[in-house]
C-alpha cells in the first residue's frame, strides 16, 4: 500500500489564474541542474523515450494529486518531471526561452524582476515586478515585448494552449507546478471531495493511473520540438547580429568595416544546420539577409533598430490573427475551379426553407449556419474575433482544404484558412477590381468620407452591407473585405483625431502598405496605431527601394487628391500618373506650411533682456553683462550688472563704475557705446511685433487645416454662408447695496471693471456663426487644444446651460448654473470663393475664403498678447529701485491660448512646449514622437526627435513622374517601377522590391532543385499586371514564399518568371 502522507509536495509561484499577481520570488536553475539536462540531452527524442518517461511522471502526479487535498500551504504543489518527457522537454525549451539574449537584455532595460513573473500565453502577457509595483506586458504595448517574444509564447502556448491557463515562473529545479502538469496531460485537477477520496481508493488498492494519450499532438511533436529549437537559434542569431551593429564604434574616419566584426552562430539555428561553422562576419549575415551594409555608427544602430522589430509575431496563424489574403493570386482558371468547389456546397447547405433576409443565398451566410460558427451577440460585439472562429471552424477547415487541393494551393499551416477565404471574397465581390475605392460597390474613400475616423468609415461601410447582406451577416462581410482592400482600417487603436483626408492619415495608410508589403499580408490587422508607426519609422531609414515607396503611396495619394478637390473623382477609380503627382505636389505644399506652423508657434518669444544680451554680445563678446559687476558711484551698496544699466532708459553710464577694472573694464568700455542700439526698447518691441503676426499666421493655418478636414457637407455650408466669429464670455454677476441707509437696504448688478470683464472671456476657444440661405444657421465651436471644429446642437444663447468648460482653462471656476453665457462679435465674414477657380486654390485647405476666416482666428488668438509682451519687458534692477512697473496679473496671461507651451519654450524645453501647445491633437499629432525613446537611444536628441517629419516629405525624392508605364494602359497593363525606361528593360531585376530572405534572381534558362528561393515576377491574366514575389520550388512547381515565416503560400505560379519576356531583344 502507498503512504500517501509520505509524499513529499513543495509550494511555489501561484498558478491558479490570469488574475493573480506574480509571487515574490522561486528558485531558480542551479548548474547542477544544467549538468543534468546535458545528461538528458544524449537521451534521444522519440516518441518510445517519452512515452516511457511520461509513464514515470504520471506516478508522481498521480500521488501529489491524491495528497492534494490535505495540503494547507497558500502556494500549489510540485511535481518532479523527467527531463525526457514531453513535458520535460519542453520546459527545457521554455528555460532556453527565458534564458536567451534577446529576453534578457529586454527585461534589464525595462527593469523587470525576472525571477518572479507570470505567463499568460494566450493572452500574450508578461505579468512581473517593475521597480518595486506589479506591471502587465502585453502584445499591444510599446514596450518591445511583442519583438522579442515570439518564440518565447510560442513554447509557451504549447504548454498551455488554452484560455485562462496562465502559470507563474520560473519554477523549481526539475519541477513544475501540479496545475501545470495537469493541463498539459488533460488531467483533472480540482477534484471534488468524493471524487478525491475515489482518487486515493484506487492508489491504495494498487491500480495503474496513466496518463492519456497527449493532446495537441503535432504542436508537442519531436518534429515540432526540434522545429521550435531552430527558431530559439535563429532568434538568438537575430538578438547576436542586433548586439553587434549597437556595439559598432566608428573609426578615424567616421567608417566602420563589418567585415571584420564576428558573431557566433547557434548550433541549433538553421544557418549552422546549412553553414555548419560556429561564426560568421556580420557583414556576410547581413547580406544574406539582403541588406545593405551600413557604413558608420548611425546607420549600424539605424539597422539594428529596423532589426528589432519582429512582424512573424504579427503574422496571421492557424488558430488566429486574420488571414493571409491570395485572391491577387488567383488566376481565371483558379477562380472557376473554386467556384466548382463551393456552388455545390452552399447547394448542399442551403436553408431548406425559403429566406427572404437579404443575402440569404451568400456563402458567408451558409457558413454562419453551419456547427461551431459564432454566436450573434459576438458578431455584433467582436466581429473581426467572430471572423476569426468563423473561418477556423471544422465546416469552414474542411471546405478550405478541398478548394486548396483543387487550385493546387501551397501547403502549409494557414493554406486552408487563406483559401476558403479567397472563396468568400469572390462570393462577396466577384469583381476582379476590387479596391478601396470599389469594394462591392463601395468606395471606402469618397469625399463624403471627409473628416471621418476609421471607426466612423468602418460603421458606415457595415450599414451599407447591410442592405445587401442582412444586419447579422454585415459586420463579418465588412471585417473581411475591409482586411482584402484597405488594412488600415482594421488596425488597432487609432486614435479618434485620425480622420480621412488629413494628411496624417495619408502616411499612416502608406505606413501600412509598408507593414503590409510582399508577403506580410495580413500583419497589420494583429499591430497597434504605435506600433505601425514605430515600423514605418525605422523602416523609413534603411528602405533602398525608392521605386517600392512610391508605388505604396499612389492609393493613399489618389484617396487624399480626391476628397481635397485636388483631382476629380473617376467613377471607373482611373487615374492617370500626372493626377497622382498633382495630389502629391499639393500635399506637401500643405504639409511643409503645416511644419512651418509648428515650427513658428514652438519658438521662444523675443524678450527685452534677450535682444539686449545679444546686442551687448555684438559689440562686447568677452564680458558677461549679466554678472553684478558694477556699482554706483554714490553708492557702493547700489550693485547692478552691465546689461541692467544698457536696458534702463535713459542709458546713463557715468552713473556707474566698475567693482574691480581689470575683471570689467569699465572705463575703457565707454568709449565704444556708441556702437549700441540706444534703443532696445523699441528694437524688442519691433522684435515682438513680428512674432504675434507668425503667431497669428500659425493660429490661421491650424484652422484652416480643420475646416478641411470637415465633412464635405458642412464645408460647402460654410463656403456659402457668412461667418461670424464671437467671443464666448460668462455674465458677470455682481451687485452692489441700493438705498443703504435703511435697514434692510437692497442690491442692484453694479457695472463691472474692464479687468472683472476680461476675466469672465473664455479666450480657450471661438464660437463660429454661420448664416446660409433662407435664414438657416448653424453654430461651430473651434478649439485649438482639441485640434477639431465641432458642431454645437441648438443655438448657444438660447440654452441656460450652454456647456462651455472648452473654453475656458483647465482648473477654472465653475459657472454658475442656470445662468447664461454672454455673445460678443468679434469678426464677421461675408467673401466668397470665385466658382472659377483653379488649380490648388479649389482645394478647401488653399482656398481664398478659408484664408480670410484663418486670419480671422489667428487676430483672436494673439489678441491678448500685449499682456505677454508687457510681461517679457520686464524690469532691470535699476527700473525696479526707481519706478513700479505695470505688473502682469498671471490670470491675464492664462487667457492666452497655450501660454504653458510658452512658458516652456523660453526655458527651452522643446518636449514641453510640444505638449502644452497640443500637436498631439493639432492635426499633425507628430506620428514619429511615439519613437523618440528608440531614436534617444540612438544619440538623437528630443529637439531632433519632434522637429523631423515622420515621412520627411513623402516621396521627397521619389516623385510619381517616376512610374513607368510600360504599356499605354496604365490600370491595367505590365506595371514596372524605375526611373528610366531604359534601365528597368536593360536591368529588369533591379526594380524589385528589396524583399528580405537568403534568394537569388529568377532565370527562365536556369535548373531548379527542391526549395530553391528566388524572386522574380508573376503575372495574373484575370488583371494583367506583374507583380514582384519571392518564390519556392517545390515538387516541381513555383509557389509564393514568406520570407517572414519561411513557409509557401497560394497557388501554383503558373506565369512565374514572365518579367524576362518583356526584356526587347534589342538591346541598347
Amino acid at each position: 500500500m502507498t503512504n500517501i502522507e509520505a509524499v513529499k509536495v513543495s509550494p511555489i509561484l501561484s498558478s491558479t489564474g490570469a488574475d493573480e499577481p506574480p509571487a515574490a520570488g522561486a528558485r531558480v536553475s542551479t548548474d547542477k541542474a544544467h549538468d543534468e539536462r546535458n545528461t538528458d540531452a544524449q537521451v534521444p527524442d522519440t516518441p518510445e523515450t517519452r512515452a516511457v518517461a511520461d509513464a514515470q511522471l504520471a506516478r508522481p502526479y498521480a500521488l501529489a494529486l491524491a495528497t492534494r487535498s490535505f495540503h494547507t500551504s497558500m502556494g500549489p504543489m510540485d511535481v518532479q518531471v523527467p527531463a525526457q518527457s514531453t513535458l520535460g522537454r519542453w520546459r527545457t525549451q521554455l528555460d532556453d526561452a527565458f534564458k536567451g539574449r534577446g529576453f534578457l537584455s529586454w527585461a534589464k532595460e525595462q527593469g523587470l524582476d525576472s525571477k518572479s513573473l507570470k505567463v499568460d500565453p494566450f493572452a500574450g502577457e508578461l505579468t512581473g515586478i517593475v521597480n518595486g509595483k506589479i506591471h502587465t506586458f502585453s502584445l499591444e504595448d510599446n514596450s518591445g515585448w511583442s519583438d522579442i517574444s515570439r518564440v518565447l509564447l510560442s513554447i509557451a502556448r504549447v504548454i498551455a494552449p488554452k484560455p485562462g491557463q496562465a502559470f507563474s515562473y520560473p519554477w523549481p529545479d526539475g519541477k513544475v507546478p501540479l496545475y501545470t502538469v495537469g493541463r498539459f496531460y488533460a488531467e483533472p485537477i480540482d477534484l471534488s471531495p468524493s471524487q478525491a477520496a475515489a482518487h486515493r481508493e484506487k492508489l491504495r488498492a494498487g491500480s495503474a493511473f496513466e496518463f492519456a494519450p497527449v493532446g495537441h499532438a503535432s504542436q508537442r511533436s519531436v518534429e515540432a520540438l526540434v522545429e521550435q529549437g531552430e527558431a530559439l537559434g535563429d532568434d538568438a542569431n537575430r538578438h547576436a547580429l542586433i548586439a553587434a551593429l549597437n556595439a559598432q564604434v566608428d573609426d578615424a574616419e567616421g567608417k566602420i568595416d563589418l567585415n571584420n566584426v564576428m558573431v557566433p552562430i547557434d548550433r541549433r539555428s538553421s544557418l549552422f544546420i546549412k553553414e555548419q561553422r560556429r561564426e560568421i562576419s556580420v557583414a556576410q549575415m547581413l547580406e544574406n539577409k539582403g541588406h545593405r551594409l551600413p557604413g558608420n555608427r548611425a546607420q549600424a544602430l539605424g539597422l539594428a533598430n529596423a532589426l528589432s522589430f519582429d512582424l512573424a509575431h504579427r503574422m496571421p496563424g492557424a488558430d488566429g490573427g486574420g488571414v493571409r489574403h491570395i485572391a491577387g493570386l488567383l488566376n481565371k482558371t483558379a477562380l472557376r475551379k473554386m467556384k466548382a468547389v463551393v456552388d455545390p456546397w452552399k447547394l448542399k447547405h442551403a436553408s431548406p426553407a425559403p429566406d427572404s433576409h437579404a443575402g440569404a443565398g451568400s456563402f458567408i451566410r451558409s457558413l454562419i449556419n453551419r456547427p461551431g460558427a459564432p454566436a450573434q451577440k459576438m458578431i455584433l460585439d467582436n466581429p473581426s474575433l467572430a471572423l476569426d472562429q468563423l473561418i477556423r471552424t471544422p465546416d469552414a477547415q474542411t471546405l478550405g482544404l478541398d478548394i486548396q487541393k483543387r487550385i493546387s494551393s501551397a501547403e502549409s499551416p494557414t493554406g486552408a484558412i487563406e483559401a476558403l477565404t479567397a472563396a468568400l471574397l469572390q462570393d462577396l465581390d466577384p469583381n476582379p477590381d476590387k479596391s478601396c475605392f470599389n469594394v462591392a460597390g463601395y468606395n471606402l474613400y469618397q469625399r463624403d468620407n471627409m473628416g471621418a475616423s476609421a471607426s466612423e468609415i468602418v460603421k458606415r461601410f457595415t450599414t451599407y452591407l447591410e442592405t445587401k447582406l442582412g444586419a447579422d451577416v454585415a459586420p463579418l462581410a465588412a471585417q473581411l473585405l475591409l482586411s482584402a482592400v484597405a488594412p488600415e482600417l482594421k488596425v488597432k487603436n487609432i486614435p479618434p483625431e485620425l480622420v480621412f483626408g488629413s494628411y496624417t492619415w495619408t502616411e499612416f495608410s502608406i505606413a501600412v502598405a509598408l507593414v503590409e508589403q510582399g508577403d506580410r499580408g495580413g500583419a497589420s490587422g494583429n499591430m497597434t496605431f504605435r506600433q505601425i508607426v514605430d515600423y514605418a519609422d525605422v523602416q523609413l531609414n534603411i528602405l533602398e527601394d525608392e521605386d517600392a515607396l512610391a508605388s505604396m503611396s499612389i492609393n493613399p495619394l489618389r484617396a487624399w487628391g480626391v476628397a481635397n478637390k485636388v483631382i476629380k473623382y473617376s467613377p471607373d477609380g482611373q487615374y492617370t500618373p500626372e493626377e497622382v503627382e498633382q495630389s502629391q505636389r499639393v500635399l506637401k505644399k500643405q504639409k511643409r506650411e503645416l511644419e512651418w506652423a509648428r515650427t513658428e508657434l514652438l519658438k521662444p518669444p523675443p524678450t527685452r533682456e534677450s535682444e539686449a544680451l545679444s546686442e551687448f554680445k555684438r559689440v562686447y563678446p568677452d564680458v558677461d553683462p549679466t554678472k553684478t559687476t558694477l556699482c554706483s558711484v554714490m553708492d557702493s551698496r547700489y550693485i547692478v550688472s552691465p546689461l541692467d544699466v544698457y536696458m534702463t532708459k535713459p542709458f546713463e553710464p557715468d552713473r556707474w563704475k566698475s567693482r574691480d577694472e581689470k575683471e570689467l573694464p569699465w572705463t575703457q568700455m565707454k568709449s565704444r557705446f556708441s556702437e549700441l542700439d540706444n534703443n532696445i526698447g523699441q528694437t524688442f518691441a519691433e522684435k515682438f511685433e513680428g512674432y504675434k503676426k507668425t503667431q497669428a499666421a500659425g493660429w490661421a493655418i491650424q484652422f484652416k487645416y480643420q475646416a478641411s478636414l470637415l465633412s464635405m457637407a458642412e464645408q460647402e455650408r460654410i463656403s456659402q454662408s457668412t461667418v461670424t466669429f464671437m467671443r464666448v464670455s460668462r455674465p458677470f454677476l455682481g451687485t452692489e447695496e441700493t438705498n443703504n441707509l435703511q435697514l434692510y437696504p437692497g442690491r442692484q448688478p453694479r457695472k463691472p471693471t474692464p479687468h472683472e470683464l476680461k476675466e469672465l472671456e473664455g479666450g480657450q476657444g471661438l464660437l463660429m456663426k454661420v448664416e446660409g440661405g433662407q435664414g438657416a444657421v448653424e453654430y461651430f465651436s473651434y478649439f485649438p487644444a482639441l485640434g477639431k471644429i465641432v458642431k454645437e446642437k441648438g443655438v448657444p444663447a438660447e440654452q441656460p446651460n450652454f456647456d462651455d468648460r472648452r473654453y475656458f482653462s483647465p482648473g477654472y471656476e465653475a459657472r454658475v448654473p442656470g445662468t447664461y453665457n454672454v455673445f460678443t462679435e468679434f469678426a464677421t465674414n461675408n467673401e466668397r470663393d470665385s466658382p472659377d477657380v483653379i488649380g490648388e486654390a479649389r482645394t478647401p485647405y488653399f482656398s481664398q475664403r478659408n484664408g480670410s476666416l484663418g486670419a480671422a482666428v489667428g487676430d483672436f488668438f494673439t489678441k491678448d498678447y500685449d499682456y505677454l509682451k508687457t510681461k517679457l519687458f520686464g524690469e532691470t534692477r535699476i527700473e525696479k529701485n526707481t519706478r513700479a512697473n505695470q505688473a502682469v496679473n498671471n490670470f491675464l496671461l492664462s487667457l492666452i491660448p497655450f501660454y504653458d507651451g510658452i512658458k516652456d519654450a523660453i526655458d527651452g524645453n522643446v518636449a514641453g512646449a510640444a505638449f502644452n501647445i497640443g500637436f498631439d491633437f493639432l492635426g499633425f499629432f507628430l506620428p514619429g514622437a511615439s519613437a523618440a525613446n528608440r531614436a534617444l537611444k540612438l544619440g538623437k536628441s528630443a529637439g531632433k526627435v519632434l522637429k523631423r517629419s515622420f515621412f520627411a516629405g513623402v516621396g521627397a525624392s521619389v516623385g510619381v513622374t517616376d512610374i513607368v508605364d510600360l504599356p499605354k494602359n496604365f490600370k491595367r497593363g505590365i506595371v514596372a517601377l524605375g526611373k528610366d525606361l531604359k534601365t528597368v528593360r536593360k536591368h529588369s531585376d533591379e526594380v524589385l522590391a528589396r524583399l528580405k530572405g537568403n534568394y537569388r534572381f529568377y532565370e527562365v534558362t536556369g535548373s531548379y532543385k527542391e526549395g530553391d528561393i528566388v524572386k522574380g515576377f508573376y503575372q495574373v491574366e484575370s488583371d494583367g499586371v506583374s507583380r514582384p514575389v519571392v518564390a519556392l520550388f517545390k515538387k516541381g512547381a513555383w509557389y509564393a514564399y514568406s520570407t517572414v515565416t519561411n513557409t509557401p503560400f497560394g497557388p501554383q505560379l503558373a506565369q512565374f518568371g514572365v518579367l524576362n519576356a518583356l526584356t526587347p531583344s534589342d538591346k541598347p
